[in-house]
């Protein structure tokens, strides 16, 4: 884990490009940098969902299930039909397969799809 001396802040600015980084990091397969920067940003926020959630997808793509449901738990996403909500239960659902959890991976399949239908509607 990132271990960061004191309180430290960054500008919106900085945030959403060290973001879009991670992103380009995702999409060009190289996880674990993705990784050691979402890792660093959930420090920085630990309430920025989007963060915590691409932290959990680079550690799915790293046969790494504990890493991604650590950036899973505790997670709170107010609008139950929102496809970030269907996204987070898609994750959760392959972290559960990573770890041989069937029934809940059955479990949050079932809710990816209730999440994702519901997100279609709104």
């Amino acid at each position: 884990m990132v271990k960061l001396k004191g309180p430290t802040k960054l500008d919106p600015n900085s945030k959403r490009a060290l973001q879009i980084l991670g992103f380009l990091f995702l999409r060009m397969g190289q996880f674990a940098r993705a990784r050691r920067l979402f890792a660093a940003l959930s420090v920085i926020d630990p309430e920025d969902i989007q963060v915590r959630q691409s932290l959990a997808y680079a550690c799915v793509q790293m046969n790494d299930p504990e890493g991604a449901m650590h950036a899973l738990s505790g997670m709170v996403i107010e609008d139950d039909h929102s496809p970030i909500q269907a996204s987070m239960h898609l994750l959760l659902a392959k972290t559960h397969m990573l770890l041989g959890e069937e029934k809940a991976a059955q479990e949050s399949m079932a809710a990816f799809w209730k999440a994702a239908s519901q997100a279609q509607k709104s």
